[in-house]
């Protein structure tokens, strides 16, 4: 994940153009990798979908770029616990990133440099702000999405990986990086991309945690934006 202010006012351009959304430095979800089942531990594998996984968090750009890819965590792991155990986590909680706001959506908490939609919107500009939030953290599913369609070995509808947990993290960290050179490098999408949706998607229940603190930064943003 980039911390320099050139880098990083790129990327807000590049967010900004999607759908009017300001000051946004990358888009977070998790998708799950299906792996067959361990020899240890086996049950913490076991996800929310009742199949052996690997749950990895992906924050990207608007060009569907991966920013940074944690791969390490079993299936049935929380993404909020995933998230705020991962290196981007402590970059925006010491400040390190000080200027700009991760996307995320309902499983994650409000925080003030990460925003989720409202639930239960009772207003215009709410619904407003909902609308603009989807749209623009949209691009994390489409990349997650071109992923899989660009290495199938990873996509659900491809069967299972057939190798340790260990080496599936490992082959999920290698199949990000490919997909970045390759747009670097401008390699054409997959041909009927629309046909490969993120399969791993899997929602979870909303984030009912203590740490909600951004409740005010978003109401703010809401009412002076939208």
């Amino acid at each position: 994940m980039p911390t320099d202010a050139a880098s990083l006012e790129i990327i807000k351009r590049g967010f900004y153009e999607i759908a009017d959304f300001p000051n946004v430095v990358g888009a977070v979800d998790g998708t799950h990798v299906r792996i067959k089942s361990p020899s240890v531990d086996e049950h913490i594998f076991v996800n929310r979908k009742n199949f052996h996984s690997i749950n990895v968090q992906g924050v990207c750009d608007s060009n569907l770029k991966f920013l940074n890819i944690v791969s390490q965590w079993p299936g049935a792991t929380h993404d909020a616990f995933i998230w705020s155990n991962s290196t981007v986590w402590e970059l925006f909680e010491n400040r390190t990133i000080s200027d700009g706001w991760l996307l995320g959506d309902s499983g994650y908490p409000v925080r003030p440099w990460l925003l989720t939609p409202v639930l239960n919107p009772t207003t215009r500009k709410q619904q407003s702000y909902n609308g603009a939030h989807m749209r623009t953290r949209n691009v994390v599913e489409r990349s997650f999405g071109v992923l899989k369609a660009r290495f199938r070995c990873i996509d659900i509808s491809a069967g299972t990986l057939l190798y340790s947990a260990l080496m599936c993290c490992r082959i999920v960290v290698a199949v990000a990086v490919l997909h970045n050179l390759c747009i670097d490098n401008r390699m054409p999408l997959p041909p009927d991309i629309n046909d490969f949706p993120d399969h791993g998607h899997i929602a979870g229940p909303a984030y009912n945690g203590p740490l909600n603190d951004g409740a005010i930064v978003r109401e703010r943003l809401i009412n002076g934006r939208f």
